[in-house]
């Protein structure tokens, strides 16, 4: 019996010892680390003299950043969208998913060394037809204030929808916490 028992103490601390916390490996990240991430946004349509702006690239980012006819169209409120890195990890483009809002998800250029991105006519992934326009997307750093009163990364961003419905939606908000509080 103390046979058996020396040899099962024996695995044991084998067993206990290959099992180690401790590793020489460091976690590592996506090649657009600060770009990626969920967003608490607000979804607003232009209006007035804006409504059917289709061609954002006439319009330049200090021109719409200047337009005060927004309003939030569709009574989305606060909602969630997410930017996220491609399979393949690329530097040069990301995902835009307004999974809450229309749906769709597209492939767009970013440039990670300015923490912008955009992207002219791209498709949906989703199957629905739905190509978008977006335009002047942009994430700051540390340059926003959470609802409990934290800084955060924020993020803007201009998309032009090919829904008939001839709005510009102003994307705007913050980065996720992950406290719920910040969410919506």
């Amino acid at each position: 019996m103390k046979k058996y028992i020396s040899l099962f103490s024996f695995v044991a601390a084998l067993f206990v010892a290959s099992c180690s916390p401790y590793t020489d490996e460091e976690p590592g990240g996506v090649a657009i680390q600060d770009l990626c991430g969920t967003w608490t946004v607000t979804i607003e349509a232009s209006y007035g003299e804006y409504q059917g702006t289709k061609d954002l690239g006439a319009m330049g980012k200090t021109e719409l950043d200047a337009v005060d006819d927004w309003f939030d169209r569709h009574n989305v409120g606060k909602t969630a969208i997410r930017t996220y890195n491609t399979a393949a990890n690329d530097k040069d483009s990301l995902w835009f998913d307004d999974e809450n809002f229309w749906g769709e998800k597209f492939k767009i250029g970013c440039n990670y060394s300015n923490l912008t991105f955009q992207a002219d006519s791209v498709e949906s992934i989703t199957g629905s037809g739905c190509e978008a326009t977006l335009r002047y997307g942009q994430v700051i750093k540390g340059a926003a204030t959470t609802p409990r009163g934290q800084k955060a990364d924020s993020i803007i961003v201009y998309v032009f929808y090919n829904d008939g419905y001839d709005y510009t939606y102003k994307f705007s908000g913050y980065r996720y916490t992950g406290f719920n509080d910040d969410m919506y």
